[in-house]
């Protein structure tokens, strides 16, 4: 059962992040609307893998392939078969769930470094599959063919952008307010029950095989719709978004942002999309630069930004009530 409290203070969250988001295509060049839009899909990806492995404790690395598979599976759904952008969007979503189920059932019985080395084998093994491809099903190294996804291309670019950008923004808060619930409910006790001690989660009552299995599930649902809406924003899908880079990007809005906490990963992606963007310039060394980033944050912040900046905000909030 949601909290009372917590689904009060839902709606001001929403309104706010959506006040802000609404006039920014108005007042931004175009270059930084569809940085945004990237921001929207990163910072739905980051908030799946914080609450499967934030909040869960569950080690897993495979929620790129949970995303590359609802996008592959919306791609092909509308090349092939012409169905509505709206409805392959949907069976994505409900192939990113058979996926998190999939990788979820050997996961569950494994600890430790074991579920990251069977996750990340899930995730290279896929990829490879995608890169080898010569039947022409997934397109292999070069992706899906072009398609046309939510928006028709007859529309000019900056009209098709305005659209993307407010069907990105509803995405990104229709999956905050669902990250939100879920850590307000009981599921969500449950899930940091027993990712700070499943031995103790486990002695109340708390199943953690089905727990886990949740985790994976409800972070498949919503790495699933970004997984979907990138598709269909690019009109194409490669196996380029599998690359360890990328893995590396969410991993560090994460660690950053602050894991296990609510407000971290959307923190982390908001820093780290304009950081990436100005580490174009660097190429292969981007990748080196973002390592560095996670070490430095992970020694001078354990804890990420969110405790320090909720902490200063408490701080002022004392100030402010003497």
């Amino acid at each position: 059962m949601l909290r009372r409290a917590a689904l009060r203070r839902l709606a001001p969250i929403l309104l706010v992040l959506g006040t802000i988001g609404a006039p920014l295509p108005f007042v931004l060049p175009e270059y930084l609307t569809t940085n945004l839009i990237l921001f929207f899909v990163w910072a739905v990806v980051a908030q799946s893998w914080n609450l499967v492995w934030g909040v869960a404790g569950v080690w897993s690395l495979g929620q790129m392939a949970i995303f590359a598979m609802a996008g592959y599976c919306t791609g092909w759904l509308i090349i092939h078969t012409g169905i509505s952008p709206f409805v392959a969007a949907f069976f994505g979503v409900v192939a990113a769930v058979a996926t998190s189920a999939t990788m979820a059932l050997p996961s569950i019985r494994l600890k430790g470094v074991y579920v990251i080395l069977m996750t990340i084998s899930f995730h290279e093994i896929f990829r490879i599959l995608l890169t080898t491809d010569t039947s022409g099903f997934t397109g292999g190294i070069f992706g899906l063919p072009h398609y046309q996804g939510f928006v028709s291309d007859e529309l000019k670019f900056s009209q098709r952008t305005l659209i993307q950008y407010y069907i990105g923004l509803a995405m990104f808060l229709i999956s905050t307010g669902a990250v939100w619930v879920v850590l307000n409910s009981r599921l969500g006790l449950a899930f940091m029950a027993i990712g700070q001690s499943a031995v103790y989660a486990a002695s109340r009552g708390i199943s953690l095989y089905r727990t886990q299995v949740l985790a994976f599930v409800v972070g498949g649902v919503i790495a699933g719709s970004a997984g979907a809406f990138w598709s269909q924003y690019f009109g194409t899908m490669q196996p380029a978004v599998l690359s360890y880079d990328t893995m590396v990007l969410v991993f560090a809005m994460m660690v950053i942002g602050g894991w296990g906490t609510f407000i971290g990963p959307i923190l982390g992606a908001f820093l780290l999309v304009w950081v990436s963007e100005l580490l174009h310039e660097t190429q292969q060394f981007r990748l080196l630069i973002l390592g560095s980033v996670i070490v430095l944050a992970s020694v001078a912040l354990p804890d990420g930004l969110a405790p320090l900046i909720e902490g200063r905000l408490r701080n002022w909030r004392r100030v402010f009530n003497r």
